[in-house]
């Protein structure tokens, strides 16, 4: 008895197989297609963009500053805020996540630009906008100084010292002016500076 069972099930598997094929022929699905608007893959109207337009060109050369951007920034950590000024790791660590920390909302600006459009222009004007901030930003960085050092090495190399190779602690009395114990303090406005322009 079992096995008529089993080749019941088989059959009414099958012929509920043959009937979802048949719907499938009889249109069953024409609700469910993509609509045909979306065929031809744009989502906006006037056809493909030509790579070699002043369009193309202005998003390349976007993406190849941003490139530098983003691969100049985070390279700052070491020589500055690690070696130069000495932070301390977590401060350094935080550097790391306020930089990249930007590239986590370009979906929300994307959706900002796009629902907030400047005299028509959905991107074009934020981009303007966003490469203004970070040129200001980075003259501000340039022109501005970060004091003297944690450690002055020329002066620790004059005295034939070896003082900034040591923790303040560690070091002679007699070298305990080669340190800037404040220089730490200095990092604040580049930090925040740094964030803006990534």
């Amino acid at each position: 008895m079992r096995t008529t069972d089993r080749g019941m099930d088989l059959q009414e598997r099958v012929s509920y197989i043959q009937s979802a094929a048949n719907d499938k022929a009889a249109g069953d699905y024409d609700e469910a297609k993509t609509p045909g608007e979306l065929e031809v893959g744009a989502l906006v109207e006037g056809g493909a963009l030509d790579l070699f337009s002043r369009e193309a060109m202005g998003l390349f050369a976007q993406y190849a500053a941003i490139g530098i951007i983003y691969g100049m920034i985070p390279s700052l950590n070491y020589p500055i805020f690690n070696v130069y000024l000495q932070l301390e790791g977590y401060q350094t660590s935080s550097y790391n996540t306020l930089v990249t920390l930007g590239w986590s909302f370009k979906v929300f600006m994307g959706m900002f630009s796009d629902c907030f459009p400047i005299f028509g222009y959905r991107r074009k004007s934020w981009m303007l906008i966003g490469w203004t901030a970070t040129m200001i930003c980075l003259t501000i960085m340039t022109f501005s100084s970060l004091g003297d050092p944690y450690c002055n090495r020329e002066k620790a190399e004059e005295r034939n010292s070896n003082a900034c190779t040591k923790p303040y602690s560690n070091a002679s009395l007699k070298d305990h002016d080669l340190f800037n114990l404040s220089a730490p303090d200095n990092g604040g406005l580049f930090i925040i500076l740094s964030m803006f322009v990534s």
